[in-house]
């Protein structure tokens, strides 16, 4: 198997498509109510930006795509099962603009399906990795961060308040470990010396801390619609995210009133929460703050004696994402 194209655009457009049809085929077989839900969670409408990652950096490391494919497919539906469950504990309704599996079906499939599509992602891994203990050592350290990331912030919902520096960890294991994982694995994949596996886990970290950030300007400057997720439950569970952290730093009685009035007045509450955020400056640091983590991801690329451009590239595809 093998992608010609030197088009940064069409090379991801070309791993999207792969990526979709692989995913297509991963579970056939199983129980028909089983084979139903796990396939309406791996085909809905996701960016694919991990499996991507994995595939990109195998490409600027000159490795062969067959080595990192099945490691990228593994790392999508591990990335399905956190969505999963994450939807679960939050008792959210909508992903992916589609309902999620525990409001379309009920609370014991969603647990199940969880269940199933993380069983699927550890077999089709060490089924294909038997001779690479090092790709299946890396998944399961990225497992055990990711967890460890959900329970810090599920903790977080019943503390009034955090420091920033305790959200970072908690979003570098929830999320930037999982980025990492990506460009650890894309790298060892094509057999890249210690150190540049490292510099690229590095890079990968950066990244995901960058994401998860934007994703949480996102959740509330883009509309519902376009970011297929639900503000109003992070609101009724006092998700801790950067925007607010700030702002309770910034005007917390002011913030703390519009998050009142938004349990009463989803709508009119809101309105005034994003008014304060711009207002108070909370939007334009988190812009500032999203820009900085982003470059000091990009610097890291730097360091690497290889061209990695199209790395540099896909950091701005994310960076400029709107979704």
């Amino acid at each position: 198997m093998e992608i010609l194209n030197l088009n940064f655009d069409n090379l991801i457009n070309d791993y999207e498509n792969l990526i979709n049809k692989k995913l297509k085929t991963v579970y056939k077989n199983g129980p028909k109510s089983l084979v139903e839900v796990f396939n309406y969670v791996i085909n809905s409408d996701g960016k694919r930006v991990r499996p991507i990652l994995t595939l990109l950096t195998n490409h600027v490391c000159k490795g062969n795509i067959e080595n990192a494919l099945p490691a990228a497919l593994s790392i999508e539906m591990f990335h399905d099962f956190t969505l999963v469950h994450d939807d679960i504990m939050d008792d959210d309704k909508v992903r992916r603009g589609l309902k999620t599996v525990h409001e379309k079906w009920d609370l014991g499939t969603g647990v199940l399906t969880g269940d199933l599509i993380l069983s699927v992602s550890l077999n089709n891994l060490i089924k294909n990795y038997q001779n690479n203990s090092n790709v299946v050592k890396i998944f399961t350290k990225g497992l055990l961060a990711v967890c460890e990331g959900q329970a810090l912030d599920k903790e977080f919902e019943s503390k009034q308040k955090i420091s920033i520096t305790e959200y970072m960890k908690m979003i570098d294991l929830k999320t930037g470990y999982l980025l990492g994982m990506c460009t650890e694995i894309g790298a060892v994949t094509a057999e890249v010396n210690n150190y540049d596996a490292r510099k690229l886990r590095e890079y990968g970290i950066l990244l995901g801390r960058g994401f998860q950030i934007q994703d949480d300007y996102l959740e509330i400057f883009s509309d519902s619609k376009k970011m297929g997720k639900s503000l109003q439950s992070d609101i009724m569970l006092n998700k801790k995210t950067f925007l607010m952290i700030l702002a309770n730093l910034k005007c917390p009685k002011l913030i703390q009133d519009a998050i009142e009035l938004s349990k009463k007045d989803f709508n009119k509450g809101i309105d005034l929460v994003r008014k304060l955020l711009v207002e108070k400056g909370v939007k334009k640091e988190t812009e500032c703050k999203i820009n900085e983590i982003f470059s000091e991801a990009n610097k890291i690329l730097n360091d690497l004696n290889f061209d990695t451009s199209f790395l540099h590239s896909y950091s701005m595809h994310i960076l400029n994402r709107r979704r």
